[in-house]
């Protein structure tokens, strides 16, 4: 699980093309394409480096129509799993 004050951003070797509605992200380092759909590409785009989980929850939360605690835990899941894909990597204040 992250830790709350970390901010993750996207791994600088990834490569990202759109298709259709989702985005594809493809890891060189792991041979691995991954396909976001349009909430966990939501979450991708959010995460440069300069926002906590928190703030990615806030800043979902208007376009979502959900109470930012609500999207919380989804969003750790998404952060988390994208971190074990390689997509993303913590960065720390």
């Amino acid at each position: 699980m992250t830790e709350t004050n970390t901010k993750p951003t996207q791994s600088p070797d990834i490569v990202c093309s759109e298709v259709l509605d989702e985005l594809v992200a493809y890891s060189p380092a792991s041979s691995q394409a991954v396909s976001l759909n349009v909430s966990a590409r939501a979450i991708f785009e959010l995460c440069n480096g300069t926002r906590t989980v928190d703030d990615i929850c806030s800043e979902l939360s208007e376009p979502t129509g959900m109470p930012p605690e609500a999207l919380r835990a989804d969003v750790q899941a998404a952060i988390d799993q994208m971190r074990d894909l390689g997509l993303l990597i913590a960065s720390h204040p």
